[in-house]
């Protein structure tokens, strides 16, 4: 299983150099409206659940991190235990 969304957007936002208001400055530039820092502080910090699909990919954009993983991150903790329990026992779908 891969890293915690916070750990992974903590890691990104300290290997960009970037300070929190300029990250939400930037992600207003692409989506139109900037979370604020304490918004984007505890995400970081894992204190409020994982950010949906349109911020994951404009805060991928700007700290340079694969969208793909930030959002199977952010499903992993959103999805229920037992959902997501089952989701793994069921082998992948052959197509017909």
């Amino acid at each position: 299983m891969g890293k915690r969304y916070s750990e992974l957007l903590s890691l990104a936002v300290s290997e960009s150099g970037l300070k929190l208001n300029k990250i939400a400055e930037m992600i207003g530039e692409i989506t139109g409206k900037s979370p604020t820092n304490e918004y984007l502080s505890r995400l970081q910090n894992g204190k409020t659940a994982p950010a949906g699909d349109k911020l994951n990919e404009a805060i991928s954009k700007v700290l340079g991190i694969d969208p793909i993983e930030l959002k199977a991150a952010a499903y992993r903790e959103k999805i229920p235990a037992e959902v997501l329990a089952k989701l793994q026992s069921h082998p992948k779908a052959s197509s017909a």
